[in-house]
């Protein structure tokens, strides 16, 4: 055997020097984890963690909206999979501002399929019902209602997409072969419609009327809504608009159980049938019809999704769906908006869950009030003009570490090839 020999010069003291000098601001952490793994971030100087946050969140601005999204870990299999709107809407009587999240799990289908479909629906329900019924007679309980029926009717329309590819029972007559010829002759479609089917989303939106004189909330799934408003006194007041759709919510749980008496496994180790934390969400379909879909369909035919053996174990559970819920809650508030300052913030749990993983554990009014303070006190601040202008982006400051530089420079570089945060998203809207 020949080997071929490779000579390297030894390094000089000036390369030596300059290989110390870069990498000397490079830190290591077990992310409090304990154990001996370690994982490397880049320690950044003040000046450049703004710069480096705004660019990583895609920090924007409208002339009442400020928005950020954020997921710093870079692998493709851990992208972003929260999606929002800021739209303006002219309808007869004018303006009207929609915004909404939609968080995503278990894929980017489902959410994306929201994200592209649920505003246009909205719109087009709001123009008929403006249409119907003059502005000036326009009851908050109408408005509401047309709102709670289009995020059901999205989520059925992903439910008959199924129902027509694979009816219930055809499913049940099918031998393991015709089934699988099923699915071949028809890949592509099938492959659309499972994964709407397996993967989910959860929806906040706020929409606001012309005069601002109203603002509508809708909530289905787990984020948050919070609204700010300041007295004539000039002091910051916070209101914890919606409630939470998880199972950290005992109403929630109650709910699930009561639905499914006698079903032990309806809701365990905190999660809906022990697989999912929202209880309510759209999409997230072989939770909402009968066992035998993921038994005999999304099992044996979808690839990625789950192995075998837990297949078995959660179709064993489903006994009476559905589990997971679409049907939101819809709050509205009347603003007046020429008597106080009043601002919205929209967030997906991914921010709540930063707060949630400091040293000093807060209530969710604790959070709720500061969130509001922060908001409030850069909204009129003279300094730090560039943050100012984006009062998302310093709400996302806070939670990655506030004026904690090294927690701030860790949670922005660490290099880790799994997520270490959630994804969040915030917007915070203005009412003038």
């Amino acid at each position: 055997m020949v080997y071929s020999m490779v000579n390297l010069q030894a390094a000089t003291s000036t390369e030596n020097l300059q290989a110390l000098e870069e990498v000397k601001d490079f830190c290591t952490t077990d992310l409090g984890r304990g154990g001996k793994e370690r994982w490397t971030y880049h320690m950044l100087p003040e000046a450049a963690l703004d710069v480096e946050l705004h660019r990583m969140s895609n920090a924007t601005s409208s002339a009442s909206v400020d928005s950020v999204t954020f997921q710093p870990c870079a692998a493709y299999a851990d992208l972003n999979q929260d999606r929002y709107s800021i739209e303006e809407w002219e309808l007869p009587g004018g303006v009207w501002q929609f915004t909404a999240i939609y968080d995503g799990h278990c894929g980017h289908d489902t959410v994306d399929y929201v994200h592209k479909r649920l505003p246009s629906m909205i719109r087009m329900s709001l123009q008929a019902l403006i249409q119907s019924t003059p502005i000036t007679s326009l009851k908050p309980e109408f408005v509401s209602e047309a709102l709670r029926n289009a995020v059901r009717h999205l989520d059925e329309s992903i439910r008959s997409d199924l129902y027509d590819f694979l009816p219930h029972d055809h499913l049940t007559k099918m031998s393991d072969i015709q089934l699988s010829q099923h699915v071949s002759r028809r890949c592509s479609e099938w492959n659309t419609i499972s994964a709407r089917c397996t993967q989910g989303s959860t929806v906040l939106l706020a929409l606001s009327d012309p005069l601002k004189k109203n603002v509508w909330i809708l909530n289905l799934g787990d984020s948050t809504a919070v609204l700010g408003s300041r007295s004539v006194s000039g002091k910051w007041s916070a209101v914890m608009v919606n409630s939470v759709h998880n199972c950290n919510n005992p109403s929630e749980s109650q709910r699930i159980q009561q639905e499914h008496p006698s079903e032990q496994a309806c809701v365990c180790d905190n999660r809906v049938l022990g697989y999912l934390a929202p209880t309510r969400a759209l999409g997230d379909t072989w939770l909402k019809v009968p066992s035998v879909y993921t038994r005999r369909a999304f099992g044996p035919h979808l690839h990625d999704w789950l192995p075998p053996r837990q297949v078995a174990a959660y179709a064993s559970r489903i006994l009476t769906p559905p589990y997971i819920s679409d049907f939101p809650e819809v709050y509205h508030n009347s603003l007046d908006v020429s008597q106080q300052e009043v601002f919205l913030i929209l967030s997906s749990d991914g921010l709540q869950d930063m707060y949630d993983n400091h040293d000093v554990q807060l209530s969710d009014q604790e959070m709720a009030d500061r969130w509001v303070g922060l908001v409030g006190r850069h909204m009129h601040s003279n300094t730090d003009m560039d943050l100012k202008s984006n009062l998302a982006l310093r709400l996302l400051r806070d939670a990655v570490g506030g004026n904690n530089t090294e927690l701030v420079s860790r949670n922005l570089t660490l290099e880790m090839e799994d997520k270490w945060m959630d994804d969040i998203t915030i917007l915070v809207q203005r009412f003038r």
